[in-house]
């Protein structure tokens, strides 16, 4: 039988990819599920601890605007190293915390740091055959999607049982595993670009400018996150007050169906190759905005929360596997760019979702919440719909 990878990408380098993309992803979203107990622990207000999320994903987008470039330019599994080194002393500053601030500052930093899925899915982008590269991005996304949904599920139990401190030290440990098994098992690659550090940073404006692609890929996977970020941001508040008044374990629970949707990425990567991004682009943000539709007349109903947070989940990660098979397409020896704008424009939507999910929360409760996040996917997917001729020709990138 023929095999659907290249030699140096056997099934099991993609199984710890993708383990890899869901520990190092966990640590940007294990705070929301603590942001209940992180407010009575310092006596802050529901505001003042969205910042907490909220700065975490804007580090995260800083750092693919400034560090995941780098991966164009060295061998990458010493800087995935470099990085969780210093992931691991952020989730150590963050388990000590003293005050709100101290602990805002943590997770700017921790998000900073934690980009290494997204040095991580443009290697596996190039190591994969063509013909199979959206199966292979979307396998790999599966532990994207495990990581995101399961940090919720285990941070909360890790809460209910032994406090919010607890989950950033048991983070700690999984990194430092995490960075032994990277240094056994990962392949040794090279810089695909000889452009300086200066001249990489300042070729990014140029090409997101270029690229149309690029920034309609943005904009959609920025929306659509974003509007995840809104829910997921605010659930919490909304299932831990009366009448529901569950623990944080059980928010964690309904976050965690979600994992569910993990079939869904292999399932949009065979379509991508079959059907094209188009047509699995503007499918996933359909399925998001139905998932709204479904949790705004329901959300006293928890079956109906859990389903919609089914969809949603599945619309947010398989757009993002769609986008990103098309912006992978762009250049090979500038993937690590794409990817890097692609990812600040979308935790920057993830960012602009969490502090407008709170707003909403405290001014209009649940169908506030919803309404906003319809909104957010309306945007992108009024671009996609608006544009006929989606994939364009490939211009070549200069390295």
């Amino acid at each position: 039988m023929k095999s659907n990878v290249r030699p140096g990408l056997t099934r099991g380098l993609i199984a710890l990819m993708a383990a890899a993309c869901g520990f190092a992803v966990a640590n940007v979203y294990l705070n929301q599920t603590l942001l209940v107990d992180i407010t009575g622990t310092f006596g802050a207000t529901e505001a003042e601890v969205a910042i907490v999320t909220t700065l975490t994903q804007v580090g995260y987008a800083l750092g693919n605007l400034i560090l995941v470039p780098l991966g164009d330019i060295f061998e990458r599994r010493r800087l995935i190293l470099a990085l969780l080194g210093v992931t691991s002393l952020s989730l150590v500053s963050a388990a000590l915390s003293g005050s709100i601030t101290w602990l805002i500052v943590s997770n700017f930093c921790l998000g900073f740091t934690t980009v290494i899925p997204q040095i991580i899915v443009p290697l596996a982008a190039g190591m994969a055959d063509e013909r199979n590269r959206g199966k292979v991005l979307g396998t790999v996304a599966i532990g994207l999607v495990c990581g995101i949904l399961g940090a919720r599920f285990v941070s909360g139990l890790v809460d209910s049982f032994w406090g919010w401190r607890s989950m950033y030290w048991i983070s700690f440990g999984c990194t430092l595993l995490l960075a032994l098994l990277i240094q056994l098992r990962f392949p040794v690659s090279k810089g695909t670009t000889s452009l300086p550090y200066r001249g990489l940073l300042l070729s990014l404006g140029p090409l997101f400018i270029k690229e149309g692609v690029l920034r309609r890929a943005c904009l959609s996977q920025g929306m659509v996150f974003g509007s995840f970020s809104v829910f997921f941001t605010t659930i919490g508040f909304m299932l831990q007050a009366p009448p529901h008044s569950y623990s944080s374990a059980v928010v964690g629970l309904v976050g965690l169906v979600g994992i569910g949707g993990a079939i869904a990425t292999p399932l949009i990567g065979r379509i991508i190759d079959k059907k094209g991004a188009s047509f699995a682009n503007k499918m996933c943000m359909l399925v998001a905005l139905i998932s709204f539709l479904i949790a705004a007349p329901a959300g006293h109903w928890l079956p109906a929360l859990i389903l919609a947070a089914f969809l949603l989940t599945v619309g947010t990660q398989a757009n993002q596997v769609a986008c990103q098979a098309n912006i992978f397409n762009l250049s090979a020896s500038a993937r690590s760019r794409l990817n890097g704008l692609y990812m600040v424009c979308t935790f920057l939507g993830g960012a602009l979702g969490s502090y407008l999910g709170v707003w909403a929360w405290s001014r209009w409760h649940w169908m506030g919440v919803c309404i906003c996040g319809m909104v957010m996917i309306s945007v992108g997917l009024s671009t996609a719909l608006g544009n006929k001729k989606w994939r364009e020709q490939p211009q070549t990138i200069s390295s």
